[in-house]
């Protein structure tokens, strides 16, 4: 009976559903005392549910049943950088390092220190759950029965789409299929939908929203994303991740963000303005924009390039505002010729800021 309560345990882990995990497992604390297996699920569980005592308490027990092992160190590791010891985070992932020097997260966790890792960002990062990207991953479940219909709707799909619709997206029908295999039923269950709301007391959000528009938002960004209208699904789940929405609802929302695919020139279906974002910043955090204006104050090497874009000033007649862009890799940027700039937005200390992924600068101008 024991065997077969940790196995649905693991079973709820790898499917998130961390509340339930925790309490099927709590009760059984002294049956599963020497068991590395059981203390980790529920440590990570707790971490997840934002209960990070009981998660210290717990990994702290896995620590003393089996000593070094990566999945715990990550786990610990993400409890540093949660509380802002971004010291005992950078010791702890370089041990990961040490072990597996292609760790996902260690490498992605020691990214975001190094280049943002203030205390002012870890907090809001920790308050709209973004900080969960650094959290161990459970894992996906693979049913049998399950994988076996969405098999079958994946053919029937695909051909309904190769007859009806020659041109349309082969990536809309992977992600179907990758939204019914590895994130499960995105549909909202029946308790989620009872109660979409954060009753936690003591937490400051910064919007407030009914429990109708809770779900409203949800289902909205799932559909976004199923029809792969990305900024706009990017939309709503900033819209539930900086509201008072459920643990639940908030993960789900989450989840859908691993699966989106970045874009370029041709096919960003949704650009937001400068004015739209400014408006709201919070709002439009992750979504993609096409930008054109002018480059100024240029800091750059052969490993960096950061500059001042003057957004709408293309024309030399109206500056819409001033953003700092920062490219993913070295380029060149003629500062006296207009440019279109793709970028992901961040939001830091209120503030916009741009990571490019490309830039597009015509030969001539007759604006120059």
């Amino acid at each position: 009976m024991a065997d077969q309560e940790l196995k649905k345990a693991q079973v709820l882990f790898k499917r998130r559903k961390f509340s339930l995990v925790i309490s099927l497992l709590e009760p059984r604390v002294i049956d599963y005392r020497d068991s590395f297996e059981f203390f980790y699920i529920l440590g990570v569980s707790c971490l997840y549910m934002g209960d990070t005592g009981a998660a210290k308490d717990y990994l702290h027990r896995c620590e003393t049943i089996e000593g070094l092992n990566v999945s715990l160190l990550v786990a610990q590791a993400a409890m540093y950088l949660r509380r802002g010891d971004t010291n005992q985070a950078v010791e702890t992932y370089l041990t990961i390092l040490e072990y597996e020097p292609r760790n996902r997260i260690a490498n992605k966790a020691m990214t975001f220190i190094r280049t943002k890792g203030d205390i002012a960002t870890i907090s809001q990062w920790v308050s709209n759950g973004r900080i969960k990207r650094f959290y161990p991953d459970p894992g996906f479940y693979f049913p049998i029965m399950p994988i076996a219909a969405v098999v079958l709707f994946s053919v029937v799909v695909f051909l309904s789409v190769i007859l009806i619709k020659n041109i349309a997206d082969k990536r809309v029908a992977k992600r179907i299929s990758l939204s019914g295999r590895n994130i499960g039923n995105l549909e909202l269950s029946y308790d989620e939908k009872r109660n979409p709301v954060d009753l936690q007391s003591g937490i400051v959000y910064n919007t407030i929203l009914t429990s109708d528009q809770i779900t409203e938002a949800y289902d909205k960004a799932k559909d976004f994303f199923l029809a792969h209208r990305d900024n706009e699904a990017q939309v709503e789940i900033n819209r539930i991740l900086n509201s008072n929405a459920s643990n639940t609802i908030r993960e789900r929302a989450r989840t859908l963000m691993d699966y989106m695919d970045e874009p370029s020139f041709e096919n960003l279906k949704t650009n937001y303005t400068f004015e739209e974002v400014n408006a709201d910043p919070l709002l439009y955090q992750d979504c993609w924009v096409i930008w054109s204006g002018r480059v100024t104050n240029v800091r750059s090497d052969e490993s960096f390039y950061e500059c001042d874009l003057l957004v709408g000033y293309d024309d030399w007649k109206r500056l819409e505002g001033i953003v700092s862009l920062s490219m993913q890799q070295p380029v060149s940027i003629d500062e006296e010729r207009p440019v279109q700039v793709l970028a992901k937005i961040e939001v830091r200390d209120k503030k916009i800021l741009l990571t490019g992924k490309s830039y597009y600068q015509p030969i001539s101008s007759a604006n120059q």
